[in-house]
């Protein structure tokens, strides 16, 4: 239930396994409904801003039923610690056919770049995309461009929720 539950965070998101695994309470700011990954677990070293959509909300209070008095959201049954990424394609790969429906085997990076593929297919553009994944922007542009870009990633990510809810059918097309 706990991998599921981390498996929806990624597709919800688009942010890493590891990181979604490992996220901590402190890091959440349900007011401003930010979750902040610190530099030391991103990948690129730097902090990363996430603005949390209703769904993504869902998923984290779901999770906290799990979880306890953890300080992990996605606790590993039988241990303080948080289930791994590992865990993910594991269960990925038990249950991709029957439960998610997939025709072929899929990863929790391939559900990182739907996320990518569809914010492009909702005309989101390409920095924001690259930003709600949190990709460093290239050249001098690097150097140059410090905007967090938060209110353009709340954006992308709320239409990304809209569709996704369309594609699992929690909503119907208007």
């Amino acid at each position: 239930a706990i991998t599921k539950l981390a498996l929806k965070m990624v597709l919800v998101t688009g942010q890493r396994p590891g990181e979604v695994c490992g996220m901590v309470e402190d890091e959440l700011d349900f007011k401003a409904k930010i979750w902040t990954i610190p530099a030391s677990r991103m990948k690129g070293k730097t902090a990363h801003r996430v603005p949390l959509t209703n769904m993504a909300l869902e998923i984290i209070r779901q999770a906290r039923t799990y979880s306890g008095d953890s300080p992990f959201v996605f606790k590993a049954p039988h241990t303080d610690k948080p289930i791994t990424s590992n865990a993910l394609p594991k269960a990925m790969l038990r249950h991709w056919e029957e439960e998610i429906g997939l025709p072929e085997a899929a990863t929790p990076h391939d559900m990182r770049r739907t996320v990518r593929t569809r914010l492009a297919e909702l005309g989101v553009e390409d920095i924001i995309a690259e930003r709600v994944l949190a990709h460093k922007l290239q050249g001098i542009a690097k150097v140059y461009n410090q905007y967090a870009y938060d209110k353009e990633k709340r954006d992308a990510l709320t239409q990304w929720e809209k569709k996704l809810r369309l594609i699992v059918g929690l909503d119907k097309p208007q």
